[in-house]
């Protein structure tokens, strides 16, 4: 019996494209978290660095555009990417009436290829005055007290 390798090859081949397959198509598990932040839009933060109540108006604009929102861990310097925990559901649903507020959002944390963190939000509500305590001043203005090193 004579074994022929381009067989053997294409076999294996075909084995490891399967084995592969199925690990990929294997859904990730996401964790249950906790996290306190800032609602911000991507676009204008990303790009401008605006942030908090003064650009609210404009993180609005963003959002009906379809911008994508993120929360904003400020003490953990942290970018979490927005979804929503299910199919078919609008991203910014729940934390439209929240933009630029600070937050504490419930829900499943995934990591992203690249290291990207996803939050599936599934409970939002405005933070306990005090969570954040530099997430209130504006990034923006000339001083900024919550800056490392500044002291008042």
């Amino acid at each position: 019996m004579q074994v022929s390798w381009r067989g053997v090859v294409m076999a294996l081949a075909l084995v490891a494209f399967g084995v592969t397959g199925v690990w990929a198509q294997q859904p990730s598990k996401g964790n249950p978290v906790t996290v306190t932040g800032r609602i911000i839009d991507n676009v204008c933060w990303l790009t401008m660095g605006q942030k908090g109540e003064g650009h609210k108006e404009c993180a609005a604009g963003c959002d009906k555009a379809g911008v994508r929102m993120a929360l904003l861990d400020e003490k953990a310097n942290v970018l979490y990417t927005l979804m929503a925990d299910k199919p078919f559901v609008d991203p910014n649903g729940l934390i439209r009436d929240k933009l630029e507020q600070v937050v504490t959002v419930k829900g499943d944390l995934y990591q992203a290829p690249g290291g990207q963190k996803v939050l599936a939000v599934k409970e939002v509500q405005v933070a306990k005055a005090g969570a954040n305590p530099c997430a209130a001043k504006n990034p923006c203005a000339a001083k900024n007290p919550c800056a490392a090193g500044s002291k008042k």
